[in-house]
């Protein structure tokens, strides 16, 4: 493989994946909502809550990294075929 198509590695340090305000507040009260419930089925309706966000955001970010990925292929293709004309 030429050095022009090398894969290389984003090191995860560099990565900002630090709490917003927003995250705080929703721990805050998911862990409130946890630590006052009194019986199983609270405790599973909070777990099931927890799933849900869970799932949402796993979703937003599988598709936030597709569209990375098609903005990419997209600037490749472009630089490819100004390379070839």
């Amino acid at each position: 493989m030429s050095e022009e198509f090398a894969i290389i590695e984003i090191p995860l340090e560099e990565l900002d994946i630090s709490k917003t305000m927003e995250d705080e507040f929703l721990e805050a009260r998911i862990n409130k909502e946890i630590d006052a419930a009194t019986n199983v089925d609270e405790l599973r309706e909070a777990a099931k809550k927890l799933v849900q966000i869970a799932t949402a955001r796993q979703a937003a970010i599988r598709g936030l990294c597709k569209r990375l990925v098609q903005y990419e292929t997209m600037a490749l293709q472009g630089f490819l075929n100004d390379e070839t004309n």
